[in-house]
């Protein structure tokens, strides 16, 4: 009943044709899309118009909204129906529901509150409110929907129903119980809408927004425990559930305000644990019930292979998801707690107590990969609280990695023991063996080196002030830290990688510029060699000489080389002509670091002859890179344009010919250019000073890694 689709007054609805309406337009939208898909690779195989895939495509999205509405209406007005809260009008063909048009704030308001009872009966095993809350997707979930719900429930109850639903899918799980795996997805979709709704209902500036008190209540019950004479790891504390249902919320974006009051709550509990639990991490309910990977959203078959996830992981997830405001909201926190007693300025922050206090708890679940997410979120802006933290982190990593090697026979090992008491604020009584303790974050470092990439420039400004003044600057880091640092992080391979992509577009935006400017060469390869060598040598005595890793790093350097990254172009004399000064290349690392590793994996599609210039070391690797990137250069500002191209295959062809763009060469011309460039330049003496100043940053960082006696190691890497 009604005119047209949905007339925008009323309309009237069989309950059951509605139904399967609304089912047959919920599978139509994946499954035109799905053709739509399938179309267009036919189409554009045969090389013909692929107009009527995309004009499926549209209908396939028009198809998911309305799926979309009709759920949202379809609930309505079963709720209605069953509440006798509607006309129904009578026709000679049947029965009709007259239903609302819109799902008002008040009806999705009123449809909230009413819905708290049926989560209570589902976490309780009743199947008919189970089936009820079928009929709601996390998708669908609206601002006041949550409000409602969330009000109904309370914070308490909010934290309780995880903890029902986990066990009892746990009991299921153990028992090895039929329809586990359906079980699971019920339990992940009322997990789902419930993550939704704490998200929606905790927004301040939106008319769903609960308010601060309601935060306020969140973090007590968040503190109580279940049941309430128990005591973690007993029972389970409310923490835990919210945890569960951060997760759950998948990427639904938590406010800043809520990272803020509720997240930097949550870690200050979890110090106030360390007492009790020492470094054994608090687990979330997933965890802690044995669901192994129930909980997954992609999970299709229940495998419950013990899994180990922090209940501190979701709140670090969530805070990168949330963006830099609140990833810094939480990380720049400084708490009035015990753990902030005699302390350095750098280590009274959240941060500190996360990267510092708590790095061995880490090593027990994920080695800090979700406490790197928020760092990399929170710390590669050009802000002035991305800088500070970034080079807090820095600081704070730099520090224990002093710890965490020390010198003998002249060379770099682990240390055999951590340095830190059970709870990591220093040597309070006995040391405790920790094995590989370097290692306790190492799913940190691949953010890290993001981290550092988006700040090259205030590296080489860490090196130059400390060649001249021997103090730290801003960054409150020495050349001395920079090399722990990099020390530390470079013992990931992908990390490694990422500085060296990141120094390579670095190199490349000065010497475009200094040869833009008829600047001086050497000035540039100087600085530029200097940081090739710390990374060079970082890296050599963070793999403690292990010779698998040494070969496959020659052979990433080789392939650079082959790949001719050096002189691929990453945008006309980069950002120089758009913003002046070195703040251009702060802006600019990330984006052009991600220019230079695309164009990387590009090449290596080509199946590029590796035998270009081919080296024989990491520095000689180094000289080659530099070579490439003058060479390309010149090219660029049309400095080896002449007579002496003609007939060249690099070349374009008639009476003036100019070199091609190097991204249009083969890889056969592209090694035919650089081999007539390097004749025509005479770069040997360029050579030279690419050698002389990457072995004056290793020997530089060599000089830094110094033993109780005060003598340094060998330098790893020479020509």
């Amino acid at each position: 009943m009604g005119d047209g689709w949905l007339d925008p007054g009323t309309c009237g609805v069989k309950l059951a044709e509605f139904e399967h309406m609304t089912q047959q337009m919920t599978r139509a939208g994946p499954q035109l899309a799905e053709l739509a898909h399938q179309l267009w690779q036919a189409l554009h195989g045969a090389k013909v118009s692929t107009a009527p895939a995309m004009e499926i495509k549209r209908i396939a999205a028009w198809a998911d909204q309305a799926a979309a509405d009709l759920r949202r209406r379809n609930q309505l007005a079963h709720q209605l129906d069953r509440q006798q809260l509607s006309f129904v009008v009578c026709r000679p063909d049947g029965n009709y529901l007259k239903l609302p048009d819109r799902y008002t704030d008040q009806v999705a308001y009123a449809a909230g509150r009413r819905s708290a009872g049926l989560f209570h009966r589902a976490a309780a095993g009743d199947a008919a409110a189970q089936t009820a809350l079928k009929r709601i997707r996390a998708d669908d979930v609206t601002p006041m929907f949550a409000k409602g719900l969330l009000e109904a429930l309370g914070p308490t109850d909010l934290l309780e129903l995880p903890m029902d639903l986990t066990r009892r899918l746990g009991g299921d799980i153990r028992q090895h119980r039929d329809g586990v795996d359906a079980h699971a997805a019920e339990t992940r979709a009322i997990l789902a809408i419930l993550g939704q709704s704490l998200a929606l209902a905790t927004r301040p500036g939106t008319e769903a927004y609960l308010g601060p008190d309601y935060l306020q209540k969140l973090t007590a019950a968040g503190r109580a425990n279940f049941p309430p004479l128990s005591a973690p790891p007993a029972g389970a504390a409310g923490y835990q559930a919210l945890s569960t249902l951060l997760t759950a919320a998948g990427d639904t974006r938590f406010s800043a305000t809520f990272i803020d009051v509720v997240g930097n709550d949550m870690v200050a509990y979890d110090s106030d644990l360390r007492k009790q639990l020492g470094e054994a991490p608090l687990l979330d309910l997933a965890s802690r019930n044995g669901l192994g990977n129930a909980l997954d959203p992609t999970t299709t078959k229940v495998d419950p292979t013990e899994r180990k996830t922090d209940f501190l992981t979701p709140l670090l997830n969530a805070a990168a998801l949330s963006g830099k405001e609140g990833s810094q909201a939480l990380l720049g926190h400084t708490p009035m707690g015990p753990f902030q007693k005699d302390r350095e300025p750098s280590y009274t922050s959240s941060l500190a107590y996360l990267l510092h206090d708590r790095r061995a708890v880490w090593a027990a679940t994920d080695h800090g990969a979700a406490l790197g997410k928020a760092l990399q979120t929170a710390a590669t802006g050009q802000d002035e609280e991305s800088v500070r933290l970034a080079f807090a982190a820095g600081k704070i990593l730099a520090d224990d990695a002093r710890k965490h090697f020390e010198v003998k026979n002249g060379r770099l090992v682990a240390a055999d023991r951590g340095p830190f008491d059970s709870l990591g604020h220093g040597q309070i009584g006995d040391a405790i063996a920790r094995p590989k303790h370097y290692d306790e974050l190492s799913g940190l470092r691949p953010a890290m080196a993001t981290v550092l990439v988006a700040h090259m420039e205030k590296l080489h400004d860490i090196v130059r002030l400390d060649a001249l003044t021997g103090e730290p600057g801003s960054t409150r880091m020495t050349s001395g830290d920079l090399d722990y640092l990099l020390l530390d992080v470079t013992r990931d391979a992908g990390a490694y990688e990422k500085l060296l992509m990141g120094q390579t577009a670095h190199a490349k935006i000065v010497i475009d510029r200094t040869v833009a400017e008829n600047g001086d060469l050497s000035n540039a390869i100087a600085g530029e060699g200097v940081m090739f060598g710390r990374l060079l040598e970082a890296r050599h005595q963070s793999v403690l000489a292990e010779e698998a890793r040494l070969a496959e790093d020659l052979a990433r350097m080789r392939k650079y080389v082959g790949l001719g990254i050096g002189v691929l172009p990453v945008g006309p004399t980069l950002i120089a002509e758009r913003v002046p000064g070195g703040k251009a290349l702060e802006v600019a690392m990330l984006e052009v670091t991600g220019v230079v590793t695309d164009a990387v994996a590009k090449r290596l599609v080509d199946n590029p002859d590796q035998t270009i210039l081919a080296p024989t070391t990491e520095t000689e690797s180094v000289e080659r890179l530099f070579n490439q990137m003058v060479v390309s250069s010149l090219a660029t500002q049309g400095r080896l344009d002449g007579p002496g191209l003609a007939g060249k295959p690099f070349a374009t062809k008639g009476p003036d010919p100019t070199i091609r763009p190097i991204e249009s060469m083969s890889t056969a011309e592209l090694g035919e250019f650089l081999r007539w460039a390097n004749g025509v330049l005479k770069l040997n003496d360029l050579g030279e000073d690419v050698q002389n100043s990457v072995r004056n940053g290793q020997e530089k960082t060599a000089g830094n890694f110094k033993g109780s006696d005060g003598k340094s190691v060998d330098p790893g890497l020479r020509r």
